[in-house]
């Protein structure tokens, strides 16, 4: 079920693909590798632990023994298939960010299939973009929140920052919606992309803070307006 890596600190061919994990226009990696990990693959288990101490720690603030011991293995059978506490971290960050590719690239590709045409049909598809975007992050409160501290707060010993182009790549899609919706060159399109992660991706902090916290239908309209205005001009 899974590509066998050469343990290469610039590895950059995820164990888990798209295809593997059965992830498309839905279904969340973190689902997936619970499944998998149900079957009995053993990479997909100790990707769930690394997962949920990543997320809970940080990077510099987890040991290599507790995601081994919660996975039910010894440190050797760890590092046999993952070589290091970074390339178990560089894995997880593959995984989960070529699944994310995959499911963006799905929920952009209708909203390309036809012109958007006035600016109530703009918001609309911008909504609905907003909405499907939101709903991705909230899948995996887990997987955001690794996500979102890696990019904020990368340590310095686990090379998160040369994955940045993989997100970049992965967010990729909503340049393309930018360009189809306004006609913006691929470059502005980009930056159009920041504004727009930046604004819905706000409305998912007080949620990671807080599980009870809902996020309601009204604090998505005003994220996306906020961000239309400026797009708009």
């Amino acid at each position: 079920m899974s590509t066998v890596p050469d343990h290469g600190l610039k590895e950059m061919v995820p164990v888990f693909g798209p295809e593997a994990l059965g992830v498309g226009a839905h279904g969340s990696f973190h689902a997936a590798l619970e499944r998998l990990s149900a079957q009995g693959d053993l990479k997909a288990r100790l990707l769930l632990s690394a997962l949920s101490h990543f997320a809970a720690k940080g990077y510099d603030g987890v040991q290599v023994k507790e995601v081994a011991e919660e996975a039910g293995v010894s440190k050797p059978t760890l590092y046999y298939h993952f070589g290091s506490k970074e390339g178990l971290f560089r894995q997880l960050c593959l995984v989960s960010l070529s699944s994310m590719a995959a499911r963006i690239q799905a929920m952009v590709a209708p909203l390309l299939a036809e012109p958007v045409k006035g600016r109530e049909a703009v918001e609309a598809a911008c909504l609905q973009l907003s909405r499907s975007y939101l709903g991705l992050l909230l899948e995996s409160q887990e997987f955001t929140g690794f996500i979102l501290r890696s990019i904020a707060v990368p340590s310095p010993d686990s090379n998160f920052r040369d994955l940045m182009p993989l997100v970049e790549r992965g967010l990729s899609p909503l340049g393309l919606f930018m360009n189809h919706v306004f006609g913006t060159s691929l470059d502005m399109a980009r930056k159009e992309v920041l504004l727009f992660t930046s604004l819905v991706g706000s409305l998912i902090e007080e949620k990671l803070r807080d599980p009870n916290y809902q996020i309601t239908d009204a604090e998505i309209a005003w994220a996306t307006r906020r961000w239309l205005h400026g797009a708009l001009g």
